[in-house]
């Protein structure tokens, strides 16, 4: 367990650990620690580890709370686990207890544990002086004394040394209890919760770092560095009551993650990723905007919409730089309803520079002090609304810029002329004005319409057979009949099921399983931080979405003319639904066999029994409630639903 805190706190990796291992000739599959523990301490471990992880929830809660109004907590030295570190050591100084013996450990080891060490401490049991290595951890005497006063936990300790019972949760906290004094099954839970919170705590820092990652690819790096920035025009309602009058009564249909890009664009290295295209009006900083390669002259947006929708037009924000005569782009747009390119239907093509070439606005950047009007923005209207889910976008420089190949020979060159260059004064002055390298930018892209009506969509996008199919599953129900067994057998716990069935008997089409009892703690730890303690969404975050408890049941059978090995059928992810809920699942296809096998897989150490069912002779792991005894019943449909 030490071994693992190391690894933890050094945030090595599984992984990593094991090329460490590697590279100094250790295989890590020779390295088991498993073997040192019996089944039977091991459940009681469990117990215990889940029991410590509440009630240091309810004590630093209560604490927590107690102490609002009255400042910051001051916590002593030593911590909830106060886990020593590998080759920390007793100071023997002052300390009476001296659990540990001088270890050899390095210089510079010894002055990172002095500062901890030499404090001293007063045992609550023996009354003796220990020092911080010799000490158990805070939550050691709130565990101790739980455990001593509630009658389903006999047996959960074996010496029967007498405590206070009528200490207080948050004062226990706030004493000392030496570890010769406390059960050395306690220490060991105290080791275990530990790694618990610092599995946590990495798994949370990988998420936290994901996020960062995602959102870095969405909004780019300013978005945090936009945070604090007041100045941006559209924050919060204002935003939204701007894009209520760009889209003039229709609504957005390529707000990004709703709507995304079918595949990645073009992006200069110091633009703002291609997503902060889609993404709303009041994200980001307003300074950063899209922008392609110098060399990229043309650059196709295919967006895809969140469902079949009526589209009414395109709208074009304009970036904070402002257009230029070289830069001002050509702009054409296809729709479809289906991903083939050949199926796109082509809409329009429009010229902005003549479209701006009376609005001076457009041209340079943006001037301050425009709160209360809309972003800079072009529409390009489509003469009547299209039915499409598919958008595509071109935008593309145009082929003759000023200053290069759209002058005309026959008029602006005077060949008899004397001067350095034949090209007149006027276009040269021009061309100094220019920007020498013009590129395609833009800060957002709206889509403006309305989804199109729901049943008409489904109608349209699936056809006869898929309608006919969810028809026919819809029906289905009435259809199953169950089919007798012989006899079944339950391995492992009862996580393994086998089913026995007589010779004659039709084709299986699948079984059914009543959703389990089972419940997931929702405390399995302490709080990683103080700060945590009272934060009920860091656990939701955790349980729901950086590590879900997934079940799954795989399906084997023995098949004839295959042997008599067990051959894999499928396997299905159980959903999340109230207990006892008949769930159907129907095999990819019929089979018949005469044995077929059902094993519980997954996360089944994250489920756990109601704890008013529990006893105090011990606990089982896995949970009984995932017994899959009397759970799985084989079903035959009356027709051969297959091939209909």
């Amino acid at each position: 367990m030490k071994l693992e805190i190391e690894r933890l706190q050094l945030n090595l990796s599984a992984a990593e650990r094991d090329r460490a291992l590697l590279s100094i000739g250790t295989d890590q599959a020779s390295v088991n620690p498993n073997i040192l523990l019996d089944e039977s301490y091991m459940g009681r471990l469990y117990r215990v580890a889940n029991i410590l992880a509440l009630l240091g929830q309810n004590a630093l809660e209560d604490k927590t709370i107690g102490s609002i109004g009255l400042g910051k907590i001051k916590y002593n030295v030593i911590d909830f686990w106060n886990i020593s570190r590998i080759g920390e050591s007793c100071s023997r100084r002052m300390c009476e207890v001296r659990v540990k013996t001088k270890a050899t450990i390095s210089s510079s080891l010894m002055v990172s544990y002095k500062e901890g060490s030499e404090s001293v401490f007063m045992c609550s049991q023996c009354k003796r002086k220990a020092c911080r290595v010799c000490c158990a951890g805070g939550g050691a005497l709130l565990l101790q004394n739980y455990i001593r006063e509630e009658p389903n936990c006999n047996g959960l300790l074996s010496h029967s040394s007498q405590v206070d019972r009528t200490a207080n949760h948050s004062v226990i906290l706030d004493t000392v209890i030496c570890k010769k004094c406390c059960h050395k099954i306690i220490l060991d839970a105290l080791a275990l919760d530990y790694v618990r919170v610092l599995i946590s705590s990495r798994r949370r820092a990988r998420a936290y770092s994901a996020a960062n990652m995602a959102l870095d690819e969405v909004m780019g790096s300013s978005f945090l560095d936009g945070l604090p920035d007041r100045s941006h025009p559209y924050r919060n309602q204002q935003g939204v009551k701007v894009l209520e009058q760009l889209l003039s009564g229709e609504k957005s249909l390529a707000e990004f993650p709703f709507a995304s890009f079918l595949h990645p664009v073009e992006t200069a290295k110091d633009s703002a990723p291609f997503l902060s295209l889609l993404t709303p009006l009041d994200s980001g900083s307003w300074h950063s905007y899209w922008k392609a390669p110098l060399n990229t002259t043309s650059v196709d947006f295919v967006i895809v919409l969140d469902t079949l929708s009526d589209v009414k037009g395109v709208i074009l924000i304009v970036s904070p730089c402002g257009y230029s005569e070289a830069d001002a782009p050509m702009v054409q747009i296809r729709v479809s309803k289906k991903l083939e390119r050949e199926e796109r239907s082509f809409i329009g093509k429009w010229d902005v520079q003549s479209l701006i070439s009376s609005s001076p606005e457009f041209y340079g950047p943006e001037k301050s002090g425009r709160d209360n009007k809309l972003p800079r923005h072009i529409k390009f209207p489509f003469t009547n609304p299209v039915r499409c889910r598919i958008v595509q976008i071109t935008l593309s420089l145009p082929l003759q810029r000023p200053g290069s190949s759209s002058m005309n020979f026959d008029k602006d060159i005077n060949l008899l002329s004397l001067d350095d260059t034949p090209f007149p004064q006027e276009t040269r002055s021009f061309e100094a004005a220019m920007p020498r390298d013009p590129c395609l930018h833009a800060k957002r892209i709206v889509i403006a319409g309305s989804p199109a009506n729901e049943e008409v969509g489904l109608r349209s996008s699936q056809s006869t057979d898929q309608i006919n199919y969810i028809n026919r599953l819809n029906q289905t129900p009435q259809l199953r009949f169950k089919v007798p067994i012989e006899a079944e057998r339950l391995m492992y716990h009862d996580l393994v099921l086998e089913q026995y069935l007589p010779p004659s008997l039709p084709l299986l089409a699948g079984f059914q399983l009543d959703a389990f009892n089972a419940i997931k703690p929702r405390i399995t730890h302490l709080p990683s931080s103080d700060a945590d303690v009272l934060d009920i969404s860091i656990t939701s975050l955790e349980d729901r979405h950086i590590s879900p408890a997934v079940l799954c049941i795989q399906v084997s059978a023995i098949q004839e003319g295959k042997g008599s090995k067990m051959v894999p059928i499928a396997e299905y992810r159980l959903p999340e639904t109230k207990p006892g809920t008949p769930m159907f699942f129907d095999f990819p296809k019929q089979i018949q066999t005469r044995r077929i096998c059902f094993k519980l897989v997954g996360d089944v150490s994250a489920f756990a029994d109601d704890t008013t069912e529990q006893d105090g002779s011990g606990f089982r792991a896995p949970p009984a409630n995932l017994s899959l005894s009397n759970k799985i019943k084989l079903y035959q449909y009356s027709y051969n639903h297959y091939d209909t």
